[in-house]
């Protein structure tokens, strides 16, 4: 009796294990896509960050299959190869982006299949996604390290600069001197007066210009009279025919004057002929001499017997006459 009771506890130790072990082996086959249609897409990656086979393939956030398979195709690039169920496959389009990420902060590596934009059919079996450049850590480490070199550069820099401005005559004294900022404060005062002083200059000439435009004052007189510049156009119309008639004038001069050098005319003849001047100082002479002897002969006419009385008579009636 109590060897048969032993036995009926084993064999239920042994059934109840062997269900464990199958519910352990269905929810690990479900969970790698063992007991349900599959479909199988790759993507290629410069590296993969330490994923491996068995990790999780999430799309959307959602976990939709495993990675099957990594292999090395060349010195640049590595393919992973998916399983994927059936019933995520309308989701996923062509032209969907995969990418190398972490479960969590410190989790295991996984593939993150992102939709992409636009307009595309769905996968199919064996299609390969485009991938994106996942950040390596090494590559981060080695930003951070720059960076914080040029951050200690910048911040002994900065030390500097504070330990300068700090420091006599320099321009920390010049903010902190209130006389500077009295006169500071002076300019800025004059230049609102100076501001003021434009504005009213502004509106001065605006006004100026308006009674211009109005016809007000001499000047808006000249601007703004018709008839005083239809007068003006008269005035140099005139003035354009003086100066013609001057021009005339001047060209007829010319004309003479070049006559008279040339010798044409009575009066060239005048100014050029040496000869006619000659002959006329001759004449004169001649005429001079003439009258002289003219004058002599009457004073012997005089003294002769035959007109003596005569003039003698004549010399009484004009004493008479006085």
């Amino acid at each position: 009796m109590a060897e048969g009771l032993k036995n009926i506890r084993l064999g239920i130790f042994v059934l109840s294990g062997t269900l464990l072990l199958v519910v352990a082996l269905y929810l690990i086959g479900s969970k790698q896509n063992l007991f349900g249609d599959t479909f199988r897409i790759s993507a290629r990656f410069h590296n993969v960050n330490g994923l491996m086979q068995g990790n999780n393939v999430r799309f959307a956030g959602i976990d939709v299959g495993t990675v099957e398979r990594i292999e090395i195709v060349d010195d640049s690039s590595v393919r992973v190869t998916m399983v994927i169920g059936k019933d995520i496959r309308r989701f996923i389009k062509r032209n969907a982006v995969a990418g190398i990420g972490t479960d969590g902060l410190m989790g295991n590596k996984l593939v993150n299949i992102n939709p992409g934009t636009g307009v595309s059919e769905s996968v199919g079996e064996g299609d390969e996604l485009n991938t994106l450049r996942p950040v390596e850590m090494d590559e981060m480490v080695r930003t951070l390290s720059t960076t914080n070199e040029n951050l200690k550069v910048i911040s002994s820099n900065l030390r500097n600069i504070t330990d300068r401005i700090n420091s006599e005559n320099t321009l920390w004294s010049l903010l902190m001197d209130t006389v500077v900022a009295e006169n500071v404060k002076s300019a800025i005062v004059n230049l609102k007066l100076l501001s003021n002083k434009g504005v009213m200059i502004t509106g001065d000439l605006k006004g100026f210009t308006e009674n211009i435009k109005r016809g007000k004052g001499s000047l808006g007189a000249l601007v703004t009279d018709t008839t005083l510049s239809q007068r003006l156009r008269q005035t140099v119309v005139k003035l354009e025919k003086l100066s013609d008639t001057a021009a005339v004038l001047g060209g007829d001069i010319s004309g003479i004057v070049r006559s008279l050098k040339q010798g044409k005319g009575t009066i060239g003849v005048l100014l050029n002929d040496t000869n006619l001047v000659h002959d006329l100082t001759k004449s004169i002479r001649s005429i001079d001499k003439g009258a002289n002897n003219f004058n002599e002969n009457m004073d012997a006419v005089k003294l002769s017997w035959p007109f003596k009385k005569y003039f003698r008579k004549l010399n009484s009636g004009k004493t008479n006459t006085k």
